[in-house]
């Protein structure tokens, strides 16, 4: 049973890895682990080429899951971009859904203490810098209009992460395409 409807990225560097947001049943990963079936996307995002692989998967964390589950990667072998799949409820680098991270937001707004379903210390964080985002974007006395703006844009500003959906660039191969010998044998082998 495929599940996945990936949505594809657009503009993306060459080289770089990115997110596939999908509308995925996470208990579906959770019971099937890898043997999950992947809707292939129809592209890379970065490049439009058709062919792309399967490049493993990403053990991945998620509020809810007593253990990781394993997301899909495809790589494009014509521009080296990795790409993996992500759920649609999760932000990028977030274990916790959006929904939690929206009402626990408009709690603090609303001037009401922390929601006792999930731990203070990380809803402290996301306020903190849900401030701290707002106080650079010069939107520190309207912070209710800041909340707005963001949610039209679909940023939602309680992570460190600049950009949703955003890509990053890939390091160098850390090995050489050939052997190389530095240190000169102690005895011959002739």
């Amino acid at each position: 049973m495929k599940l996945a409807l990936p949505i594809a990225l657009k503009l993306i560097p060459k080289g770089t890895k990115s997110l596939l947001i999908c509308r995925i049943d996470l208990q579906k990963v959770q019971e099937l682990g890898k043997k999950f079936l992947w809707k292939k996307p129809k592209g890379c995002p970065a490049c439009d080429s058709r062919r792309l692989w399967g490049h493993g998967f990403a053990l991945r964390y998620f509020f809810g899951f007593a253990s990781g589950l394993w997301m899909k990667r495809w790589r494009c072998p014509d521009c080296g971009a990795v790409h993996t799949s992500r759920p649609a409820d999760f932000l990028p680098g977030m274990q916790y859904p959006q929904r939690l991270q929206q009402s626990s937001l408009e709690t603090k707004l609303a001037g009401k203490p922390y929601l006792k379903a999930m731990a203070r210390q990380i809803q402290q964080y996301w306020w903190k810098t849900f401030l701290s985002r707002s106080r650079e974007s010069e939107n520190w006395a309207r912070l209710k209009s800041f909340y707005r703006k963001s949610l039209e844009t679909g940023d939602l500003p309680v992570g460190k992460r600049r950009i949703y959906r955003a890509a990053w660039s890939t390091a160098v191969q850390p090995y050489l395409p050939f052997a190389v010998t530095v240190k000169v044998r102690p005895f011959s082998l002739e």
